[in-house]
């Protein structure tokens, strides 16, 4: 019996196979190369790493302004006239294109660590441009309309930036090992020398980088500056319904330094607590009296307004993602709200807390138009609150 050998055994590279199938559907052991990348491929490296760098800034933007989720909410909701959680959609989908981008970086750069050619597959192109698209035309966007949040940022980098630097760090010197090899596989000396002068230059720019930090987290105590004065914006609306009694009480709970509320007149002259020109947000009024939805708020009688509900809302939608969090007394207390007088607000408040009062404008039609400040100052007056606090 004659044996064939076969002629040639290769082992199979599962891995690699993996590298180069995700990255440029190159599965196939003749598909791969170890050739150098052609300009092309590195001109789509340098996209990709900076689409990278780029929706890594617009996840991080994101994520700390998820304080102020609710602005940008706000903002949608006067433009389209109905009350959705926008961040949550946002968020997710920033999460998910930074995710894509960070698997494509990675992959890339395993490829240089093997030695394979890179060769991005047409698909992961589109991909990769589509995210580079939309996240520029999103933070043109927000930079236009909630430019002031760029602030925000820029402020929160005080906490995080001595975290951020150990992050930076960590990654320089785990890519060191990836630039030697590149560095041992490089014949032309003028390129060596352009890497090792650009990586060391990346190296000692980190290491600079703390003398520009100034963060309350490493500073020494007496260096600290005085706690800001807090306001609780219509009470404490992260931790009940807004512009409601239990609100304000959680507000002076809180110690803050004063709240802010916004005042309507109600038609039979009942000062009240209302932001929206309408009830359809906060209140059940849909559901009580769906054939006045619409009508502003000042057109109803006070005795109508009791009768609505302006907690359940609150659990409902969840604004601020708060209300997992309650107690089960607070959640109880929160779904049995209605509609708070100015009168009963103040009488919560009136001890060493400030208060700031928006007043919204009435329709010409209602018959407290031109006193209903007159009725306001009245109603303050005589709660026996401080007029300096006012």
């Amino acid at each position: 019996m004659v044996k064939h050998q076969p002629l040639q055994y290769y082992e199979p590279q599962l891995c690699l196979s993996c590298l180069t199938g995700i990255y440029g559907c190159r599965w196939k052991r003749y598909q791969r190369s170890h050739d150098d990348t052609t300009k092309w491929e590195r001109l789509w490296f340098f996209i990709l790493t900076s689409s990278f760098f780029l929706t890594l800034v617009w996840f991080y933007f994101w994520w700390e302004v998820h304080n102020d989720y609710n602005e940008i909410n706000w903002f949608l909701y006067n433009r389209m006239g109905y009350w959705s959680d926008w961040s949550i959609p946002i968020l997710v989908t920033t999460a998910a294109g930074f995710t894509y981008i960070t698997m494509l970086l990675i992959l890339a750069l395993c490829h240089i660590a093997v030695g394979q050619q890179m060769n991005l597959h047409w698909l992961h192109k589109i991909g990769l441009v589509t995210t580079l698209i939309t996240t520029v035309v999103t933070m043109s966007s927000i930079a236009q309309l909630w430019d002031d949040e760029w602030e925000m940022v820029f402020i929160s980098l005080q906490a995080t930036a001595p975290f951020l630097h150990i992050g930076a760090l960590a990654a320089v010197t785990a890519l060191s090992w990836l630039v030697a090899g590149q560095f041992a596989r490089t014949e032309k000396a003028t390129s060596q020398m352009l890497m090792f002068t650009a990586y060391l230059a990346a190296v000692v720019a980190l290491y600079l980088v703390p003398l520009a930090i100034s963060s309350p987290c490493i500073m020494e105590r007496k260096a600290l500056g005085p706690k800001p004065a807090i306001l609780g914006h219509r009470g404490a609306p992260m931790l009940a319904p807004e512009n409601t009694l239990m609100s304000f009480q959680k507000a002076v709970e809180q110690k803050v330094y004063g709240v802010q509320a916004d005042v309507v007149l109600s038609y039979d002259g009942v000062p009240f607590l209302m932001h929206d020109k309408t009830l359809r947000r906060t209140t059940n009024v849909e559901e009580v009296f769906p054939e006045r939805a619409l009508e502003h708020s000042s057109m109803f009688n006070w005795t109508d307004l009791e009768k609505l509900n302006a907690g359940e809302w609150f659990l409902q939608n969840d604004p601020f993602w708060t209300a997992g969090s309650l107690s089960r007394a607070d959640y109880l207390e929160a779904a049995n709200q209605s509609v708070c007088k100015l009168e009963d607000m103040l009488q919560v408040i009136k001890d060493n807390t400030s208060l700031i009062l928006n007043f919204q404008d009435l329709p010409a039609a209602h018959p407290y138009y031109s006193t209903y400040i007159n009725i306001t100052l009245e109603t303050i007056l005589a709660s026996g609150i401080r007029q300096q606090a006012v």
